[in-house]
């Protein structure tokens, strides 16, 4: 079936929230990637920075059909990039038919419009059809977003710094020249970060725990590692459990030892549990995999990985052969 024998409409928002939603609980029906979306949700990401649902959406009803919806799409421009993200679902009766090439060409001609230079999607890692079908209409593989999870009967060896390194919490530091010096050295060139500054850390630190920030310093009293945590009253909720949050730890690029990663990671698993935090979740973007692989040696198990896949946009011009 060809991607033309479909009609590709701009979203609507009053008419096709709750098709979406269904949309949505079908997929996750087949896929099991643990994704629940309501209305509320939807309503809510309408108003996302960078997007205009009326411009940067669009979907498709069943031929002959138009109270069912089989696929959708959308993009949002980033505030500091050339790059443009952009999301596709298709239903899985209607999945290899045609209809995602289709909702792809819409998402790049967008983008082209809006001054995007590049377009990124991700894709499960649980599922290659997904990730084919990014891979046929060029698109590369730039890092990985995973998630993971440490229960709270997982027993850990003690914290060791390798030798001529210390460890500081942010309540003693207390200099924000510091703090975006490490945020910004510790994951360089890692995938998924950008540089913040000082302006961005100091509105931010209001959020964060100060005694829940861990800075790293050499033997010569340099930053050279960041690690940040707190209990996170969202995926308290989720889980019906106190969960607590790592933002995974990072390290500059010349003192990148897998000994410093897991005393960093450790120290927050540590201060988490002693706050009474049972259940651990960890956000990972980028790392390399032995940094991966240690994390799941220490007891975490991904929850589920993400692959972002990056098309040069000058590579094309909007459209795409059917698939």
């Amino acid at each position: 079936m060809s991607q033309d024998q479909f009609e590709y409409r701009s979203f609507a928002p009053n008419r096709d929230i709750p098709r979406l939603v269904s949309l949505y609980a079908a997929i996750e029906n087949t896929d099991q990637e643990g994704n629940q979306v309501s209305e509320a949700i939807l309503t809510q990401q309408l108003s996302l920075p960078g997007h205009d649902p009326l411009k940067d959406r669009w979907v498709v009803d069943e031929p002959g059909d138009g109270s069912f919806m089989i696929g959708s799409a959308l993009l949002r421009a980033g505030s500091q990039s050339s790059s443009v993200s952009a999301n596709i679902v298709v239903h899985p009766d209607w999945r290899h038919k045609g209809v995602g090439s289709g909702l792809l060409s819409m998402v790049k001609q967008r983008a082209l419009q809006l001054g995007g230079r590049s377009l990124e999607i991700y894709a499960s890692a649980k599922h290659p059809s997904a990730q084919g079908f990014l891979k046929k209409h060029r698109f590369t593989a730039m890092g990985a977003y995973t998630e993971l999870r440490l229960a709270g009967d997982v027993k850990l060896p003690p914290v060791i710094w390798p030798y001529g390194y210390t460890m500081k919490p942010y309540s003693e530091v207390n200099n924000l020249t510091t703090l975006t010096e490490a945020m910004n050295l510790a994951y360089i060139p890692l995938w998924g970060h950008q540089e913040v500054t000082k302006e961005q850390m100091s509105a931010w630190l209001p959020d964060f725990v100060p005694d829940g920030i861990f800075l790293v310093f050499s033997e010569k009293g340099r930053v050279v590692g960041i690690g940040r945590v707190e209990a996170s009253p969202g995926r308290t909720k989720k889980n019906g459990m106190p969960t607590g949050y790592i933002d995974a730890p990072g390290v500059v690029p010349q003192h990148r030892r897998l000994d410093l990663y897991r005393a960093l990671v450790l120290t927050g698993i540590r201060w988490l549990r002693e706050h009474g935090q049972a259940l651990i979740e960890m956000e990972s973007w980028g790392d390399k995999l032995e940094v991966l692989k240690m994390y799941r040696e220490l007891g975490f198990k991904d929850s589920h990985q993400m692959i972002c896949y990056q098309l040069n946009l000058s590579e094309g011009d909007g459209k795409t052969d059917s698939s």
